[in-house]
């Protein structure tokens, strides 16, 4: 009777020793559980990067269609970006480095220079 005890225990300790080598390669192995949770934080990272970019493309592309369609829009973005003026307008122009160097002059004068 003696054997059968033996043998029992033998595949007992068999499977707890498998057990425990499944185990640890799940935990440690290259598809591990925690290999998989970083990859997770960083699929959620492209994510919010991704709407990030969307919404950015969405902004850009309404900018865009203004400035081909809207006058005003595309007025403004002369006078801001490129410094330009209608004929009629006065430009002051505020140097801010030093006190008192402000000057004037007229925009027919601008575009003749």
């Amino acid at each position: 009777m003696q054997p059968i005890w033996k043998r029992i225990v033998k595949y007992i300790q068999l499977t707890v020793a498998l057990a425990l080598l499944l185990g640890a390669g799940a935990l440690l192995g290259e598809k591990s559980v925690h290999q998989k949770d970083g990859l997770a934080a960083k699929r959620d990272s492209f994510r919010k990067e991704n709407e990030q970019l969307a919404s950015e493309i969405r902004s850009l592309e309404r900018e865009v269609m203004l400035l081909r369609s809207d006058p005003n829009t595309i007025e403004k973005v002369a006078k801001k970006k490129l410094g330009m003026s209608r004929t009629n307008e006065t430009v002051y122009v505020f140097d801010r480095g030093r006190k008192g160097s402000a000057g004037a002059f007229n925009s027919d004068s601008a575009l003749n220079n």
